[in-house]
């Protein structure tokens, strides 16, 4: 939508419309910084009199444009330039009414000043940029030397013939340039073009020097080398050139010398290209045309490793192909080890060429230029350009189909040789295109060799919104992202040729953190009666060895052949008993008996008298936020444990580190991590038989007789696996202060005294606190045994204990209690609760009101509600609103709580499949819409008539779904696509009337006021697919889309490829039936697939949204939109012949172009998997963060992604998830490269 009216704009050009503070805000909130010099350009222009005549509609879009721009100062300042420039009537009128034609004019201005020169100095080289069909043709160095060579031909002004062809190379650029700056084409075809056409000039140019030379000169070869030999030219690059002859005669040296003059002289039309020949031999000392055999002779005695890693990318490009050939022929066994991988010369070639690389870098630290050079710096273009060309000179001799000069093709078939592990190919791809294309975006703006990122931050914010970051922190997201490619880069470069990195990498590894633990211990009577005195001496020497550099403590005594008595002494925090317990069964223990002790310090004012002090509640909670010990505090436990297997040293010593860990989290008051790791490692340990054993009770019989300082409870229970930490836990997440505890076990049943208090040291005495300690306890502790089951076992805790006390919250909490007491229940709440935080925090505790019906009658959930069965409950619930305020609400609560229903099936696994999941959202989403409509149209009507067409009749609508909405693939988080389509103009017949336009779009914007978004990207409806995005109407004439989608029309490739989805969901059926042949007739019937721009805009997307070194989900080569825009693509090309093909739905379309040939069911199945597998990781990351915002991967190796397995029900096989997604991303990568060219 505008940001203001379109009244607004055209007041802007009238004397007097505005005020100068309203005129201020007006352009400040379309991004203008100077706004005096804007106001000025725009009066100027006004009364242009090619525009006046078209300055009421002409302004409104060129303000809608400009607010694309990253410079709209500029931007509008090169417009006024051009049309004073622009002597074609017809050209301008076009420019006025086309908005998408100032669109890519604007795009141009803001995104390079040397190719807006260009067109400024030659208005009418706007006629062929205005096809966008053209632009996208990659033209071969053949056809360009062809058109090259006629351009010469032309008459233009007495220009010499090298004026001329400097002409040519200019307009080449700017075409080149325009399809880049439009996402036209992407970053290998700019490459390939700039390098052809560089080819193209040199081939001209030789012919022109030759033209007054003897025969003889024709024995003369020019080589490329660097970028323009690997077919990777910048804009503004040098061209490496080497020259050879036959046999070096002085002709040939004056052929050299007058070609570099005809390429590098410059004259009122610019120079053609700088030239470099310091790679020749001897560098500039050497002969400018060295003979063949004179060249091969300095290769096998004199050359350094870097003039042979600068011959990888020799090729040959103008003059005698002969010679050429012969010196790449003879030349390539020179510059490779001929045995590989042999450690001695593999070491001698990887120091010179790291050796290389930090002269270079040395050289940028001196300057102060080295963060930021994306050219040359640490984690560079020249980082990836190093690593490959050192595995192809290790490598060359063994893998020659890796001998390809380009640096991504070369990493393309080193990766599928096994040399380059598919992680690394992914990092250095990704990298080095967003690399290049930084330094492409700085070279562009003044045909200037810059490498480095702008130290101003408003020319960094300029470049970011150039390269498609948006916002105004645009140049800050630049920076990360460019920090983020730079970090992964670095990495791979230095394990491959940093020597010393991976020693360094495996001490790292392997080196132990010094264990650190804490301190002293205080005893009583009831101690004395227990041990003996040695015994106590023992303790007293662990207690008095603690510090806050070693907090806890233990000694092993082995009682028999699988017994062992435990002594643990350390500083007391609340659920250290937990920990203790936790991690003895982590380490496959069973706690026979024991006695646990938690004390003060002794008193030294009165020696031998030991006594517990109570500290005031405030006082404690502020030495907790302190991070401290409760001072004094100290905790003593005596266990015998049994195991079945040996335990040696070594598991005591791990058990020890272990401790000292957890004790280290408790002491910084990071509880709630301490309960997550420990929680994992229970579950990891815990068998399945186990977790999936009957839920027993559990007798807790409360004492305040037995003593009168605490309360005593008497536990007898069935001593099940982890019976002992699953109770603690429960206790220390109920706040439970554990004093003294006697564990005893007698058969299979556990007979336990635990001596506690509440937090403030006093007995729990409060019938109701009593009461609400027996149930959360019992509650607490039987859901522990269930966190096996459970994503994220920490979460899904910390989320119950939060849910526990919500539900003492509620008025009749006995009700809701007797519900979670069900096995079932806790079960289910298990699997719930640990699917995310956002789930908990944002949906399942904001909805406790839908939540225990469903949990109440889990038996509901099995079955999936019928469309008919949801429209039916929606409308009777609606039957009684008596006003729209109501009906809105009545709604929203059936949307959100229906959309509970459908998530929790599929979160407990009472969904037959993802894709019956899918249609269960898709036709819930498709009900609400309808009934929003059918909300909103009775209320407009009432107020201003009912639209008619010419003839009177009433003017057919149709809403019409995109996206995965329309493809009936919905997910969680997904956007609700949609496009609201009406047939004729006309007006309403109201008292109150109004245009079709307006009324369509004041319903629109009325459905969308009624259909309420808990949480940004659920259910959000998004209209941006209609023409002309944001910039467009809301409503959509159905001419207008006609014009705006046909094949000649303004419609993006990516727009009119985003119809393959659209399928109308209510209103008029002839008028649907009219949308989808006008669709069929655009996409099938007319136009041919674009792959060179689905590339192009599949690099923008990698650009700006996934992060360096990461792995994306969506947007990553070989993620769900390559997939997607594959079969789409496959879609177009084959329609027309097969109309089956005509298909929304991604999984029907692969099964059509099975069933038609076109991909064998081998790669149908493949894509199928894939699809299936994206989709579920992708439902996997939204669910847990609420959004579809960043799907980015977790690294392999953290919690998150072992959480992530689990949820996608790999259990604990990390290493099977990370191999699939391998396996997947590169076969849809193989399937799109052999389908799409």
């Amino acid at each position: 939508m505008e940001i203001f009216p379109r009244e607004t704009y055209k007041k802007l050009v009238q004397p007097d419309g505005f005020s100068p503070a309203e005129m201020e805000a007006i352009y400040r909130a379309h991004g203008f910084d100077n706004v005096e010099m804007a106001h000025s350009a725009l009066q100027r222009i006004a009364v242009h009199p090619a525009v006046a005549d078209w300055i009421d509609s002409f302004v409104p879009a060129l303000f809608l444009g400009l607010e694309k721009t990253a410079s709209p100062n500029r931007a509008l300042l090169n417009l006024e330039r051009f049309i004073d420039q622009s002597r074609d009537a017809t050209m301008l009128k076009s420019l006025m009414s086309q908005p998408r034609l100032l669109e890519m004019l604007l795009t141009l201005f803001t995104g390079s000043q040397f190719l807006s020169d260009i067109l400024l100095r030659h208005p009418e080289y706007l006629h062929d940029l205005s096809d966008v069909r053209q632009l996208a043709v990659i033209k071969s160095t053949e056809k360009l030397v062809t058109e090259g060579n006629a351009f010469l031909q032309t008459d233009s002004a007495g220009l010499d013939s090298v004026d001329l062809l400097r002409r040519f190379q200019r307009k080449e650029l700017l075409r080149i340039g325009m399809g880049d700056l439009l996402s036209i084409i992407d970053f290998r075809a700019v490459i390939r073009q700039l390098s052809n056409l560089a080819d193209a000039i040199i081939q001209i140019c030789l012919k022109l020097s030759l033209s007054d030379l003897p025969p003889e000169a024709h024995h003369f070869a020019v080589l490329g080398m660097g970028k323009l030999g690997g077919r990777e030219l910048n804009y503004s690059s040098d061209i490496d050139l080497v020259f050879v002859s036959q046999s070096g005669e002085d002709v040939t040296q004056q052929l050299g010398r007058k070609l570099i003059d005809l390429l590098t002289r410059p004259t009122a039309e610019g120079f053609l290209y700088r030239v470099d020949m310091r790679l020749r031999p001897w560098g500039n000392a050497g002969r400018l045309t060295p003979a063949l055999a004179e060249y091969l002779e300095y290769l096998k005695t004199h050359a350094q490793s870097w003039e042979k890693q600068a011959l990888l990318k020799s090729r040959f490009i103008a003059g005698d192909e002969a010679i050429g050939q012969a010196f790449t022929r003879q030349s390539r066994p020179l510059i490779f080890l001929r045995k590989a991988p042999d450690d001695q010369r593999t070491d001698a070639v990887r120091s010179e060429v790291h050796g290389m690389k930090q002269k270079i870098e040395q050289k940028l630290k001196r300057h102060g230029g080295e963060f930021g050079e994306v050219k040359s710096g640490i984690g560079s273009i020249r980082d990836v350009e190093f690593t490959t060309q050192y595995l192809q000179l290790i490598y060359g001799d063994e893998y020659p189909q890796i001998l390809t000069r380009s640096t991504l093709d070369a990493l393309a078939r080193m990766a599928a040789a096994n040399i380059l592990p598919a992680r690394n190919f992914r990092v250095l791809t990704d990298g080095y295109t967003f690399l290049r294309s930084i330094e492409h975006y700085l070279q562009m703006m003044h045909n200037q060799q810059t490498h480095q990122l702008p130290e101003d931050e408003r020319e960094l914010q300029f470049l970011a919104r150039r390269l498609g970051f948006e916002g105004k922190n645009s140049g800050t997201q630049l920076v990360n992202r460019y920090r983020q490619h730079r970090q992964a880069i670095r990495e791979i470069y230095r394990r491959y040729l940093d020597a010393g990195y991976a020693g360094q990498m495996q001490r790292s590894q392997t080196t132990q953190q010094p264990v650190s633990i804490p301190s002293a211990l205080s005893l009583d009577a009831v101690y004395n009666t227990l041990f003996s005195q040695i015994e106590i001496t023992q303790h007293q020497q662990m207690a008095a060895e603690l510090s806050p550099e070693q907090p806890v403590k233990i000694h092993t005594l082995q009682l028999d052949d699988d017994r062992w008595q435990l002594t643990v002494v350390g500083y007391d925090y609340l659920g250290v008993l937990s920990v203790i317990c936790g991690l003895l069964f982590v380490q496959h223990f069973n706690i026979v008996e024991g006695h646990i002790f938690t004390y003060d310090a002794p008193d030294k004012s009165k020696p031998g008298v030991y006594r517990r002090r109570r500290l005031p509640m405030s006082q404690l909670q502020n030495l907790r936020k302190k991070a401290v010990a409760v001072p004094g505090r100290r905790v003593l436990d005596v266990l015998t444990v049994q195991r079945n297997e040996p335990a040696l040293a070594e598991t005591w010593d791990n058990y020890q580190q272990r401790l000292t860990q957890f004790w280290e989290l408790l002491r910084d008051q990071r509880r709630d991590e301490a309960r997550g790791k420990l929680a994992r490692l229970f579950a990891k340990a815990l068998p399945e038989s186990a977790a999936a054993q009957t839920l027993l009770p559990v007798d807790i019989e409360i004492d305040n007789t037995a003593s009168p300082d605490f309360t005593v409870l008497r536990i007898d229970a069935p001593d099940t696996i982890g019976f002992l930490y699953e109770l603690t836990n429960a206790l220390a997440l109920n706040g439970i202060d554990l004093i003294r505890v006697e564990i005893r076990s007698v058969g299979n049943r556990a007979h336990d005294t635990l001596f506690v208090t509440d937090v403030r040291g006093n007995k729990i005495t409060d019938p109701q606190k009593q009461r609400r300690l027996r149930a959360a306890t019992v509650l607490v502790k039987q859901f522990t045994h269930l966190l096996p089951q459970s994503p994220n076992p920490a979460a899904a805790m910390l989320h119950f204990q939060q849910f526990v006390s919500q539900v003492f919250s509620q008025p009749e909490s006995y009700v809701e209690l007797a519900t979670l007491e069900r096995p079932e229940v806790l079960d289910a709440l298990a699997r719930l609760l640990g699917v995310s935080d956002f789930l908990w925090e944002d949906f399942l505790r904001m909805q406790h009101a839908n939540l225990f019906p469903v949990l109440q009658n889990l038996e509901l959930l099995k079955e999936a509600a019928t469309p008919d069965d949801l429209r039916n409950d929606l409308k009777s619930a609606l039957e009684t609103a008596a006003d729209t305020t109501t009906r809105r609400q009545i709604l929203n609560a059936f949307k959100d709580r229906e959309m509970f229903r459908i998530d929790m099936r599929y979160i407990q696994g009472f969904t037959g499949s993802f894709w019956d999941f899918s249609e269960e959202l898709s036709d819930l989403v498709e009900i609400v819409i309808r009934q929003a409509v059918e909300i909103a149209l009775p209320e407009l009507e009432a107020q201003h008539g009912v639209p008619r067409t010419a003839t009177g009749a009433r003017c057919p609508l149709c809403v019409c779904a995109l996206g995965k909405f329309g493809g009936r693939e919905m997910g969680f988080a997904s956007d609700v696509e949609l496009m609201f389509l009406f047939s004729e103009t006309g007006s309403t017949d109201g008292e109150k009337s109004l245009t079709n336009t307006e009324y369509f779009e004041k319903l629109v914007v009325t459905i969308a006021q009624l259909i309420e978004a808990r949480k940004e990207g659920i259910f959000e409806l998004d209209l941006r697919l209609r023409p002309y995005g944001k910039a467009g109407r809301m409503a959509v004439l159905l001419s207008a889309f006609a014009e705006y989608f046909a094949p000649e029309g303004p419609a993006w490739n990516y727009e009119r490829q985003s119809l393959v989805r659209l399928r109308p969901i209510f209103g008029d059926d002839a008028l649907a039936k009219k949308i989808v042949a006008l669709r069929d007739q655009f996409l099938y019937e007319s136009a041919a697939f674009d792959a060179a721009a689905m590339r192009a805009i599949r690099e923008k997307q990698v650009r700006q949204l996934v992060a360096g070194g990461t792995v994306n989900a969506k947007f990553s080569p070989g993620a769900l939109v390559e997939l997607e825009y594959l079969v789409q693509g496959l879609q177009i090309l084959h329609g027309k012949n097969h109309p089956e093909l005509r298909q929304t739905n991604t999984r029907k379309a692969l099964a059509a172009l099975e069933n038609c040939g076109i991909i064998s069911k081998k790669d149908h199945a493949g894509l199928m998997d894939a699809h299936l597998f994206l989709r579920r990781l992708i439902e996997a990351q939204r669910m847990v963060r609420g959004n579809a915002k960043d799907l980015t991967i977790p690294p392999e190796d953290s919690d998150e992604f072992n959480f992530l397995a689990k949820r996608l029900n790999y259990g604990d096989d990390i290493d099977r998830l990370h191999e699939d997604m391998l396996t997947h991303t590169a076969f849809i990568q193989k399937i799109s490269k052999k389908l799409l060219r």
